[in-house]
């Protein structure tokens, strides 16, 4: 596929897909308080101050309203995590015609290869070393999504690092289950240095598991 085929691919993607723009924030972007817990007012999501060993360092939005936004904790071990939340696609125009039952997962593994794209284009040593389904359970329910392990040099202090860096990628659909009014992506993303990754892996579990989905 020729250069101007691949670019005309990526943009349809991001207008099916309502793919984000995560890595840098408006202008009027803000810092919550770090003594309290921050709502995400559009889908429920909570942000306390601190889960497990990872404490919230900003908050920031990247649309003037406030849907779109990127909740960022770090922890001592060193991980880097953010958690993004913003709007998902509200129509299917540009869609070949998928069944209605398999609307979610479409939209889901589309918006999934937009966020590796957005990965490699942002860090140009960046190679992606697995995939695999990532799976959240929080007592009765249970959220399926998409992860990608990229491997990437990523500066810690004042050290550059040879680093794995997870992005996890969830679509909350309206429903019985959640308490949106319309469809919503939430993205993880955590990167260490690959020699704290047996210390790590547990910690990125840990935290995915202990920051609540917002359920009915």
């Amino acid at each position: 596929m020729g250069r101007l085929g691949r670019n005309l691919l990526l943009l349809l993607c991001g207008l099916i897909c309502g793919c984000q723009t995560t890595n840098v924030p408006r202008r009027d972007s803000s810092n919550q308080p770090e003594s309290s817990t921050f709502v995400h007012r559009f889908t429920k999501f909570s942000f306390p101050e601190s889960i497990g060993m990872f404490h919230r360092v900003n908050v920031r939005k990247f649309d003037r309203e406030g849907k779109n936004v990127g909740v960022g904790y770090n922890s001592p071990t060193p991980i880097a995590a953010t958690v993004f939340v913003y709007p998902g696609p509200k129509d299917f125009a540009l869609l070949p015609s998928p069944k209605l039952e398999d609307i979610s997962e479409t939209l889901l593994d589309q918006h999934f290869q937009a966020c590796k794209q957005e990965i490699l284009r942002n860090h140009s040593d960046a190679k992606l070393t697995s995939e695999s389904p990532c799976n959240i359970v929080q007592g009765k329910n249970r959220f399926e999504g998409k992860r990608a392990v990229f491997s990437m040099t990523e500066k810690f202090g004042s050290s550059d690092l040879d680093s794995a860096s997870e992005v996890c990628v969830f679509l909350i659909e309206p429903g019985v289950k959640f308490l949106v009014t319309g469809r919503s992506f939430v993205k993880y993303r955590f990167t260490y240095p690959i020699a704290r990754g047996p210390q790590a892996q547990p910690e990125v579990a840990a935290f995915m598991s202990d920051l609540a989905w917002p359920t009915k």
